[in-house]
């Protein structure tokens, strides 16, 4: 059968999209680890969510800032969200400003920092034993410095919403990729709940109606913005108990 010149330049043309698209994704698979340790299935599938085209109900127009440090999503999270509101700061800056809880690595009989209060561990490290993260109040703490912020804890999906309809970005905090527990106990004897691969992402938007949302759009400060199925992101979102902060 004879092609056509029509037909040949199609061809190269999907044939170079195709290589490019190989490329991209395997620099986003062969890139450092800022988390736990990975799958490569689950690698695949989150580049993969990134390019999936979206017609959003509702989508904020929100900056996207890469982390600077192998654990700093939060800081990261929170300037992105400080952007949309006009303020002009560095990762550094609010990083400066950050309560630390712990800076060193986990002991050997499981005592470490308390995320309630503070970072704990190293920002460049790894976890779950030389650095971990910061949980809601110490972010929301930071956010007040430069503009008003509320906290949600055993939040439900709807909450989200409203906010996104009001113009609000929101900070959720979940998980990265596979998960197990790496909970610990603080000098004072309590106990935090704390998975492996803790991540936190910037809510932007959202497709479908209010009342049934069908997906979630983020900034994730590692991979970009990404599309994520409603009820995968509610069962991300509970493993960390379901908390955001909201920055208005």
């Amino acid at each position: 059968m004879r092609i056509t010149k029509k037909l040949k330049i199609i061809f190269s043309v999907l044939l170079i999209l195709l290589i490019l698209l190989s490329i991209w994704i395997a620099f986003g698979l062969t890139a450092d680890e800022v988390k736990g340790e990975t799958s490569l299935i689950e690698k695949i599938s989150y580049q993969i969510a990134r390019i999936i085209p979206t017609r959003p109900t509702v989508k904020l127009d929100v900056p996207y800032h890469k982390q600077e440090h192998s654990l700093s999503c939060e800081v990261a999270s929170l300037l992105m969200a400080l952007k949309y509101r006009g303020i002009d700061v560095t990762e550094s800056e609010l990083i400066q400003q950050l309560p630390i809880s712990d800076p060193g690595p986990r002991s050997k009989n499981n005592i470490w920092g308390d995320p309630n209060i503070g970072f704990v561990g190293n920002i460049d490290g790894k976890m779950p034993n030389t650095g971990y993260g910061v949980y809601e109040k110490p972010i929301s703490d930071l956010a007040n410095i430069y503009r008003a912020s509320k906290i949600i804890t055993n939040g439900k999906i709807q909450d989200l919403i409203a906010e996104l309809k009001n113009d609000n970005p929101v900070i959720v905090w979940g998980v990265f990729g596979k998960s197990k527990n790496i909970s610990w106990k603080t000098p004072e004897g309590k106990t935090i709940n704390a998975k492996n691969n803790e991540h936190t992402r910037v809510l932007i938007g959202f497709t479908g109606s209010s009342d049934n949302p069908q997906s979630l759009i983020f900034l994730d400060s590692i991979f970009g913005e990404v599309n994520e199925k409603t009820s995968d992101f509610i069962k991300n979102w509970k493993i960390l108990d379901n908390k955001a902060v909201v920055v208005y």
